[in-house]
């Protein structure tokens, strides 16, 4: 495996590369960070021309629509890039979109069960509670999950991961094809849910800058990712 920031050059460029060729510009910005079994990419100044005029029409759900179709498309290149880069095998890949801050994430998730790394926890607050802050929000959104781990891959990001989430009423939307509008209710559901009506703030004791959801309902498996305020102008 290569060492971090090569790896971390490497992807930044193809995904700057893959961006610009399919939505017709790249970010203005991107940041690696590769901490097995993850790959996480952060986009900054991502909007094409055409989502612009789309997004001062009021089309929001259209820009969602065409995006989330190209990802889909892209999910195989971008897995083969990402596990030639880490030297990991990389099957799943997650994503989520801030239209109005011009954002986006990708997490990719290795499937070689000795690519793991040592995780420090660092917070000022305890493990438990920030973790009892994740479930309570959960439970109040769908149910409790069957396993929720938090992952610091540096001190300002944070890595949620929750399995065994769903509830009947979800799973009927998932067999009747309606992935896409559970996804766009999904959403801003959670994040009012941890950010309004838990501790979770209050216990990070930091500003958020953003957070990005998604999920792969066929495994009943989701990421959170929460950036906070930097200290310093770096991601």
């Amino acid at each position: 495996m290569q060492n971090a920031k090569t790896m971390q050059s490497e992807i930044g460029g193809y995904i700057s590369t893959v961006i610009r060729e399919h939505f017709g510009k790249g970010p203005t910005s991107v940041f690696v960070i590769v901490k097995p079994p993850f790959v996480i990419v952060h986009l900054r100044g991502f909007l094409s021309p055409t989502e612009k005029i789309l997004l001062q029409k009021n089309e929001f759900k259209r820009v969602m629509e065409l995006r989330q179709l190209l990802i889909e498309e892209l999910k195989p290149a971008i897995s083969q890039a990402f596990s030639s880069s880490s030297g990991h095998q990389v099957e799943q890949i997650y994503a989520d979109w801030h239209l109005e801050k011009q954002t986006a994430m990708l997490i990719g998730v290795m499937t070689d069960p000795e690519a793991n790394s040592d995780f420090e926890w660092l917070s000022e607050a305890k493990y438990e509670d920030l973790h009892a802050s994740v479930v309570e929000a959960s439970r109040k959104a769908e149910k409790k999950p069957e396993n929720t781990k938090l992952f610091w891959l540096n001190d300002r990001t944070l890595l949620i991961e929750r399995t065994g989430f769903l509830v009947e009423i979800e799973r009927e939307l998932i067999r009747s094809g309606l992935i896409e509008e559970l996804k766009q209710v999904k959403r801003p559901l959670e994040k009012r849910l941890l950010l309004k009506e838990t501790s979770f703030p209050e216990l990070l004791n930091r500003d958020i800058r953003e957070i990005f959801l998604d999920w792969e309902f066929s495994i009943d498996r989701s990421f959170i990712l929460v950036l906070l305020e930097p200290k310093n102008n770096h991601f």
